[in-house]
């Protein structure tokens, strides 16, 4: 419990130190006036029903009244602050989160275990409203009705030692069985995250525009909604097992309480009837003793649910706490220009596979070189350029940068000089100057953009566009925006990369959604756009390999052949056959 507190209060301190004070003096506050309004009435009732004396009656009311609107106002005006500091909180915290997840290794994205731990690290932050923000108050609200607490048991302590005695049994024994059925909510809670995650995947899928047409065309409509259906079902079951268990401890609660008040007022009504006690004392022990009930009930079950909380926080701390090999080692700067790369005998497996998919993989890529990759299907060619852009690391051998290996040398600063279009490309929902400038967009001039999207050949659509390169991809944030086809969508992907303007290159089927005319218009300019740089090119059209220095044809995770295209077809190989294979639909005969 205490170390998950002490995260949260040093994570807040760190970000909003006016939160902490905030929250600090209201509670002094909120525990101030309950105390004064037990105690204060007593002496009113007592002047009351003694001397009378006006002064002292008009006194102590206005003192009452005056503890209770000065407090007032500064608790409302501090809560609606705490409120407002409790929001920015939150938006670091978040904001934390989505900085580790986007710099997490990539090879945790599609690893099940990594996804069910982010899940249920997402229950720290929202946890059926138990999550960060509500057991911060509860953190804070323990000071409070500590104060409050300390209070009311001075008060109560003069009365009779035996009266708080039972009192605190009775509220020790709700708090016992209350933590024992929060500890198993929590535990079930954790179990159903994995389940709602991939609930919340089905519906997302059943809306996405992109699975449209497949979910009509082949009639998945039934299939899809009945799997939602079960995974409902599924969690169903879990909110009927907490809300059954729930009722217990609130069932218990009530009893309890019913029995705290019934002991209060006969114990004190006695003690009136027996002039033991005047009517002031009896006003404040009864204020006293079920204020007692309350503040001891709140500490007890805040207490209990921060102390639960842990669970969550354990989650979380589990998901901070994944490794990120990528940003790990020596982290050396990296070289200047111009550079080469040399794969030693490199091999690669896919975690949680039992077979490597690249194998003894011996290469070396000069500066201003442009490398064909070439094979079927499954042969390992973006497997290959994975690891070249370092999505991956080997699992056996290295690659070497200007002779220096690549998990040696600062991941951001390697990553900076990879430039790639993957053919499984992502678009934003963005202007069309965000999607190719990226996070530099604000300080560069339009037509610098649009001059690139002309080069990668979207000229013709972006002159038909009203409002250029600040037209939005897609219709999710703008009515104006526009869906960009297949093809025009790898014309962007195309800009993007050429506008990064990177020494390393890397086209992994750049022109497999275009039409013909567009094709050779990217092969005519492949040369300007690849002018200087260290070029690797992946397409399943076998005459790409003509412009380009070498081939490397890749077979079953291995290089079969290697050279630049006229020797391998002299050599009259596999690379060869494949190559004549596609050749003969363009020719007569």
């Amino acid at each position: 419990m205490f170390k998950s507190i002490r995260f949260m209060m040093g994570y807040v301190w760190k970000v909003r130190k006016r939160y902490v004070i905030y929250q600090l003096i209201y509670q002094i506050l909120t525990a101030a006036i309950p105390l004064a309004d037990i105690v204060i009435p007593k002496f009113i009732i007592d002047e009351l029903t003694g001397a009378q004396s006006v002064p002292h009656i008009v006194g102590w009311i206005l003192l009452l009244v005056f503890i209770n609107l000065v407090g007032s106002v500064l608790c409302d005006y501090l809560r609606s602050r705490c409120f407002t500091l409790k929001g920015e909180v939150f938006t670091e915290f978040q904001t934390m989160m989505a900085e580790k997840l986007s710099s997490c290794d990539f090879e945790r994205l599609e690893d099940p275990g990594f996804l069910d731990v982010r899940a249920k690290a997402e229950r720290f932050l929202f946890a059926d409203g138990q999550g960060f923000a509500a057991v911060l108050d509860k953190a804070f609200n323990v000071v409070g009705k500590l104060l409050s607490f300390t209070g009311i048991v001075a008060v109560i302590s003069t009365l009779n030692f035996w009266v708080l005695l039972v009192f605190a049994a009775l509220i020790l024994l709700n708090a016992y069985y209350g933590a024992r059925v929060r500890k198993q909510y929590i535990q079930w809670d954790l179990e159903k995250a994995p389940v709602e995650r991939r609930t919340s995947y089905l519906n997302n899928l059943v809306g996405d525009f992109a699975f449209g047409k497949e979910i009509r065309i082949y009639g998945m409509k039934d299939w899809l909604v009945g799997k939602v259906h079960e995974h409902l079902q599924a969690s169903d079951a879990f909110y009927k097992k907490q809300v059954r268990l729930t009722n217990k401890a609130d069932y218990l609660a009530s009893f309890t309480n019913f029995l705290l008040k019934g002991i209060a007022y006969l114990y004190l009504a006695f003690s009136v009837i027996r002039k033991a006690i005047g009517l002031g004392d009896f006003t404040m022990y009864t204020g006293a003793l079920l204020n007692f009930s309350g503040a001891m009930q709140s500490v007890m079950q805040s207490v209990v649910e921060i102390a639960q909380f842990k669970g969550y926080y354990d989650a979380l701390e589990e998901y901070m706490e994944v490794p990120r090999r990528m940003y790990q080692g020596e982290q050396r700067e990296l070289s200047q220009a111009p550079y080469e790369i040399r794969f030693e005998d490199v091999s690669f497996r896919y975690p949680g596979q039992s077979a490597d998919v690249l194998k003894h993989i011996n290469l070396t890529l000069k500066s201003g070189e442009k490398l064909s990759v070439v094979g079927e299907n499954g042969a390992g060619k973006t497997t290959f350029v994975k690891l070249l852009s370092r999505l991956y690391d080997p699992t056996q051998g290295r690659i070497l940068l200007n002779g220096v290996d690549i998990r040696k040398i600062d991941y951001r600063q390697y990553m900076g000089i990879i430039g790639s279009v993957f053919q499984d490309y992502k678009l934003l929902a963005f202007t069309l100057k965000e999607n190719v400038a990226l996070d530099q967009a604000e300080g560069i001039p339009d037509e610098k953009v649009q001059e690139t999207l002309i080069r990668s050949g979207l000229g013709g659509k972006l002159s038909q566009l009203p409002r250029g390169v600040q037209t939005h991809v897609y219709k999710i944030f703008s009515e104006e925006g526009f869906e960009p086809s297949g093809g025009e969508g790898q014309k962007i992907a195309l800009a993007r990369a050429m506008y990064k303007d990177a020494p390393v290159m890397i086209l992994d089927e750049p022109t497999a959604a275009l039409d013909p005319r567009a094709e050779y218009e990217i092969y005519r300019n492949f040369s300007e756009m690849t002018a200087g740089k260290t070029t690797v090119f992946i397409s399943h059209r076998m005459s790409s390999s003509k412009f380009c220095d070498h081939v490397a044809f890749f077979r079953n995770g291995e290089i079969a052949e290697y050279g630049t295209h006229d020797q391998l077809m002299a050599k009259g190989g596999l690379y060869s056959e494949l190559f004549t294979m596609q050749a003969q639909y363009y020719v007569d005969g």
